[in-house]
């Protein structure tokens, strides 16, 4: 199977991205504004962090919610700045545009933090926080859309559209569910991320994310304390799509960096090689399990499973695997042949530096393919008596061998001549069944981890 085929950012990503910077350079071009200038910050940094997101993987939910909420900032930043700069010729409604989707912005923020980085929940206990929230959001929003109540702190004078003012009791419901709401959506961004930090299924770059967060949650709550205005927290809030960029690509490369090594924190037990690299082919590509298939292109048994499934999955083959459910299939290749295959059992589909990180592995898993491979013929071996053929002087030949010395380094060893040597390790490598080719090392590597767990 082919790496993900090259794709191409989606035509109405495109099109929101061209609408913002429009925006922006329209609102952008009436002056310098620093009380609006986070709306700005934040329109461009969600639509073109949301663009890479759907880039890599098309239709992603974290994506899209980006790229609206970039949208929906530049159209804020720009009737505050139209309203800002000449208040007498601003349309009502192009203000309005300016102020009710404060709530709106600030919801989608926390849904894209809520979802970071997989477009899913933490956990499913955090579905009913995930509708008082939308409660919330939706509350303010209407208050926010019926009456003035937000045209104050957002420095807007241009009269409403729909009221000349708000009733107490608009304003008092304002002050008490909206405006908290404020900051409870944004404190809720912190104990989300330690969540999904704790689960530990996406990895050490939430630690990026949850920096960024943490500063816009105590920005807010000082900015509303002290000045009575969450500015301060909108403002600091700039950083956190910068930060999800960043942890995307910090937590590819720690991802890359973990499941390349994965065989240097593989403990001793060779059978369990196959299992040890589906879990790190899991863990890396935030998988909900990984199979290592062995066989031909035909015929294909699972070798080792993360997480380990009772019972085994049937024989499967290449075609049937990569027509599957499953996020993606590598073939394992030995000398341009079928060996095996790694599967990823995922819902998204893989993007392709993803794609990229299993052909890696898969170059990985055609050493373990061979290495249990050859322990099956070994272990066939031994049962048939072929292995109580080897000589006292064969089997030392062997050992030393396994040990990784060369021929010359047995000649020096035992005290005999090349001569001698390689006849002896011919001998080996034919009453092994095995054939004396450049992978003769590893083949008695293998070999002799059998025998020292049968010994």
């Amino acid at each position: 199977m082919s790496l993900p085929a090259p794709r191409s950012v989606p035509v109405g990503t495109l099109l929101a991205a061209a609408c913002v910077v429009a925006l922006v350079s329209t609102g952008a071009a009436r002056g310098l504004w620093p009380a609006n200038l986070h709306n700005g910050l934040l329109a461009v940094s969600f639509t073109f962090v949301g663009g890479y997101v759907l880039l890599e993987r098309p239709g992603h939910p974290e994506g899209r919610v980006f790229v609206v909420a970039g949208v929906v900032e530049a159209v804020m930043f720009t009737a505050r700045q139209l309203a800002h700069a000449d208040p007498a010729g601003t349309d009502p409604w192009v203000a309005w545009l300016g102020v009710w989707p404060v709530p709106l912005a600030l919801g989608l923020t926390t849904l894209a933090v809520l979802w970071f980085p997989d477009g899913r929940l933490p956990s499913r206990g955090w579905r009913p926080v995930l509708v008082a929230a939308a409660v919330l959001t939706a509350v303010s929003c209407l208050l926010s859309a019926l009456w003035p109540v937000g045209y104050a702190a957002a420095g807007v004078s241009v009269p409403h559209p729909l009221a000349d003012g708000s009733p107490e009791a608009v304003t008092t419901l304002w002050r008490v569910v909206a405006t908290p709401s404020f900051v409870a959506l944004q404190l809720l961004w912190v104990p989300a991320l330690v969540t999904r930090w704790r689960t530990g299924r996406s990895g050490r770059e939430l630690g990026w994310l949850l920096s960024a967060v943490a500063v816009a949650a105590v920005a807010l709550a000082v900015g509303l304390l002290v000045a009575g205005s969450p500015r301060a927290g909108l403002l600091a809030a700039c950083s956190v799509p910068l930060a999800a960029g960043l942890a995307v690509v910090h937590g590819r490369q720690t991802a890359v960096r973990s499941a390349l090594s994965w065989l240097s924190r593989s403990g001793p037990d060779a059978g369990r090689l196959p299992a040890d690299l589906a879990e790190a082919v899991a863990r890396a590509l935030a998988a909900d399990g990984a199979r290592v298939w062995i066989g031909s292109e035909g015929v294909l048994r699972v070798a080792g499973a993360w997480p380990e499934a009772d019972p085994t999955p049937d024989a499967s083959s290449l075609p049937a695997l990569a027509a599957g459910p499953g996020a993606g299939v590598h073939p394992v290749l030995r000398d341009g042949r079928v060996t095996g295959a790694l599967e990823v059992v995922r819902a998204a589909p893989l993007s392709r530096s993803e794609g990229r990180l299993l052909a890696e592995l898969a170059s990985q898993a055609a050493l373990v393919v061979e290495h249990v491979s050859l322990a099956a013929l070994i272990d066939g071996q031994r049962r048939a008596g072929h292995l109580d053929s080897l000589t006292p002087r064969e089997r030392q030949v062997l050992e030393l061998i396994a040990r990784g010395m060369s021929n010359a380094a047995i000649c020096a060893e035992l005290h005999l001549s090349i001569k001698t040597v390689e006849p002896l390790v011919g001998a080996v490598f034919t009453k092994l069944g095995l054939h004396a080719d450049s992978a003769s090392n590893r083949r008695v590597l293998a070999a002799l981890e059998y025998l020292r767990a049968g010994s």
